[in-house]
């Protein structure tokens, strides 16, 4: 609201200002006019139709009373046109003003409006999350109790299970029956009801025992893996460094190569340098004699 207060300050200067401009122009318009040729032909005498207008045509003899009258009138009758003219400046400004004054209520009260909305909208989610949140706790509380009962039953069941297995006359029967009376090594397929606990540990026992076997023979297939793998990265590396030899000692095969020949090269343009070709004394005889 105060920026907007400030707004139509600034409006209303500048409007003002504005307006003294235009009637400061009008008031300098009005003097020029004034001193036109045509409003002092009379006192010079002769008319100059090249800066008078068709007005000025007419000439009267001696002065001009009604001068003064006239420019009173002309005066009066300005004040009373910059009078209508500000009354009506003033009263646009002030419908100006009023508008803009019911604009700046009417966002106010928009804003205040939605503001309220998003109060009631802000309310209404809130009560949401509540409402939500004491659901979720319900349905939580709810799924507690029943995993609670599940297991209690659970328990309870396993509990029955085990004094039936503990009670029951079949399979509480003594293993001892078990023995074949005439071979006590061997038992009776058709009374076996178990190993007895002895049995049970040794079996166990014998498990253990294979399960360590069984992690001792991994790990020491792991140790051979890893001995298998640096001696096969032992190998690589000799064998990056024997062709590494073998790349230099071809290179300096090749540069020894090349300097042989070119000293043979040279050698031979310096032995067709120094030979010298001639005809000796022999070369005739192989021809005989001439008559």
């Amino acid at each position: 609201m105060q920026e907007l207060s400030k707004r139509l300050d600034e409006y209303e200067a500048a409007a003002n200002i504005k307006m003294s401009q235009k009637l400061q122009d009008l008031r300098r318009t009005l003097e020029e006019q004034v001193r036109q040729p045509k409003n002092n032909a009379l006192a010079e005498g002769i008319v100059d139709f090249d800066k008078v207008g068709q007005s000025s045509i007419q000439i009267f003899d001696g002065e001009d009373d009604a001068h003064t009258e006239r420019k009173n009138i002309q005066q009066q009758q300005l004040k009373v046109w910059c009078s209508e003219l500000m009354a009506e400046k003033e009263r646009a400004r002030l419908e100006e003003r009023k508008r803009e004054q019911q604009y700046a209520s009417q966002v106010l009260q928009k804003d205040r409006t939605l503001e309220h909305m998003e109060e009631e909208i802000r309310q209404r989610k809130e009560e949401i999350a509540k409402s939500q949140q004491l659901e979720n706790m319900k349905m939580a509380r709810e799924a507690k109790l029943r995993r609670k009962m599940e297991l209690q039953a659970e328990k309870e069941a396993d509990a029955a299970q085990a004094r039936h297995l503990q009670t029951c006359q079949l399979l509480t029967e003594d293993k001892s029956v078990v023995a074949n009376q005439s071979q006590p090594h061997r038992v009776r397929p058709d009374h076996f009801k178990g190993f007895d606990k002895d049995q049970i540990h040794s079996l166990y026992r014998e498990n253990d025992a294979v399960m360590e076997e069984k992690h001792k023979k991994a790990a020491q297939e792991a140790d051979q893996e890893a001995e298998w793998a640096r001696h096969e990265a032992e190998m690589l590396r000799r064998m990056d460094e024997a062709e590494q030899l073998r790349q230099q000692r071809i290179a300096e095969d090749n540069r020894n190569y090349g300097n042989t020949l070119h000293m043979q090269r040279e050698e031979k343009i310096r032995n067709a340098k120094t030979e010298v070709v001639g005809i000796g004394t022999n070369f005739f005889e192989r021809f005989g004699s001439c008559r």
